[in-house]
This record gives structure tokens, sequence and C-alpha cells, in this order.
């Protein structure tokens, strides 16, 4: 197989027609430039000069074979040039997975970030519930996720880097029935549809704990009441209706602000989220995929 140390030299001879001229420009010696090419002709078998006293000249199969070299050495160029972009974050794309909880958090500044320090990538976000985003990582459509960690237990195809738990806040509309109350216990949370995304199981035990055996069993009090994965339409579900839910802090503070939403004090342990990011453990991450991890785990620090 050819070198494309050996090629790069075969065309400075095949430019120049003189072996001197060509060691020259490719900085060897002129020794160095004859042993390229009689490598060359031997891993041919086939005379690639003619060579005499005054006259240095390709032969027919040597014009081929340097058409087809620089062809090759373009391609090799091209590739050094993709992967140093790559090494370089300055091209690439980057597909990951948010929970809906942790796609209104500091989630969304570490990625604006990163596209920021970087305007040559682009990045996918898609949002979800765990088992729709455990089903993409490992299928290779996704190569990090950010979300609720209580399903991956010890499982042994991912690699899990924790981040601080946050507390979620229940709330409803200004004009709810418990917008009046001082303290709300659980009992009264389940008078009224809850609005959510889809629940781990730390959350439907946090109800169960005041439902009897047969309202667990029966299921007649469904968990959520209303299943959603997008905290745009939550809300607004919530300020349209009698509903209630639970987010972070973040995600209702504008409304809270303004007076549109009012949070309720419940009487009960707090709900955090048990997050982290997401790898597997038989894929090498990607430049992009640990520059956004580093990023995400910063921003964790600083917010906590």
């Amino acid at each position: 197989m050819a070198e494309p140390k050996d090629l790069r030299n075969l065309v400075a001879v095949y430019e120049h027609c003189h072996f001197g001229k060509a060691a020259q420009e490719t900085g060897l010696s002129q020794p160095a430039i004859t042993k390229s090419i009689q490598r060359l002709e031997k891993e041919f078998g086939l005379a690639l000069f003619d060579r005499s006293r005054s006259h240095v000249g390709p032969t027919p199969i040597c014009e081929a074979i340097v058409s087809r070299a620089n062809s090759v050495l373009s391609g090799l160029e091209n590739l050094d040039q993709m992967v140093r972009m790559f090494r370089g974050l300055e091209a690439g794309s980057l597909t990951i997975g948010v929970g809906p909880a942790m796609s209104e958090s500091y989630i969304t500044q570490a990625i604006g970030s990163l596209a920021q320090d970087h305007p040559g990538i682009q990045v996918d976000v898609r949002v979800d519930h765990w088992k729709q985003l455990s089903e993409w990582i490992i299928s290779g459509e996704i190569e990090i996720l950010v979300a609720d960690l209580a399903e991956v237990a010890d499982d042994k195809r991912f690699v899990v880097s924790p981040l601080p738990a946050q507390e979620f806040i229940w709330f409803c509309n200004s004009r709810h029935p418990l917008a009046e109350k001082e303290r709300v216990s659980r009992h009264d949370l389940l008078q009224y549809p809850l609005a959510t995304p889809r629940m781990p199981p730390w959350a439907i035990g946090w109800f169960h704990a005041v439902l009897t055996e047969e309202e667990r069993n029966s299921g007649s009090v469904p968990l959520p009441t209303i299943r959603c994965e997008n905290y745009s339409m939550l809300k607004r579900i919530v300020l349209d209706s009698n509903c209630v839910s639970a987010a972070l802090a973040a995600t209702i503070r504008p409304e809270v602000q303004s007076g549109l939403l009012t949070t309720l004090p419940v009487d009960a342990a707090s709900l955090t989220t048990e997050a982290g990011i997401v790898q597997l453990s038989d894929r090498t991450p990607s430049p992009l995929a640990n520059a956004l991890v580093n990023k995400i785990v910063d921003l964790a620090a600083v917010e906590h």
C-alpha cells in the first residue's frame, strides 16, 4: 500500500520533472526523494519515470497514477481538516435528550453557551419522558440525556453523573380554591385534576402514601390526570382550568411574579428531582458531548 508521503513526493517530481527541484519543494534530500519514488515503483511493479542524464519524464502510467494520487491526497487533507475541526469544536452535531423538568432548568443556559462558543456546530434537543429518552440513547439516536435517574438504578449500560437535587413547587392559577389555603395536603391536591409530565415511581409513591390500598390497586386515582411533557402547555392548562401542577421554581417564576399563578404550601415532604446526566458505558463521547457535560456540571455547581 502506497504511503501518502510517497504519493506527495511523486506529485512533486511529476510537476517539476526534476528530482533536485522536487527535493527543495518537499524539504527532503535528493537521495530521499529518489528512494521514495523507488519504493512506489517497487510497490506498483512499474517504472514511473524515464530517466536520463539530462531529462526526467513521466511514463504514461505515471500520469494516470498522479491523477489518482491527487484525488487521494485531497481526500486525506479534507479528512484531516474535518478531524481538526471536530476536535477543536469548530464543526459537528450533537443530539441530546432532556426530561421535561430539566428542560426548564440551567440546561438551557448550557446549551445556549455551547452554541455561542462554537457557532459552527448544530445541537438537536429532544424533550420527552424517561422511557422514550432511554430508547433513543440505546438506539444511538441521542448521545446524552439529562433526566430523572430513578429508572436507571444499577443498569450497567449507562454511565451516570448525578446533578444536585431541586425542589418541585406545586402551583395553581390565582383564582383556584386552593390558592387561599394556608396549608395544602396531598389529599387536597388529589381533589383536583393533576396536570404534569409522566410521573416517576418516587412521585407516584409520594401520593400513594395517602391513598387507601383499594385506591392504589384499583387505579381510581389517575396519576396524573393530564400527562404532558411540555411545560408551556401545562402552564396554559393550569391557567385555564382548576388543574394543579408541579414544576421547578424557575419554570413558573414569571407567572408567579405577575400574579397569574400561585404556589401552594403543601404540608408534606418536598418532592425533589433525582436528575443526572446519562451516557452509554460502551460508547466514547464526542468532544461536543464532553463540552456540554462540562458546562452542565459547572452551571449546576453555581446554581447550587
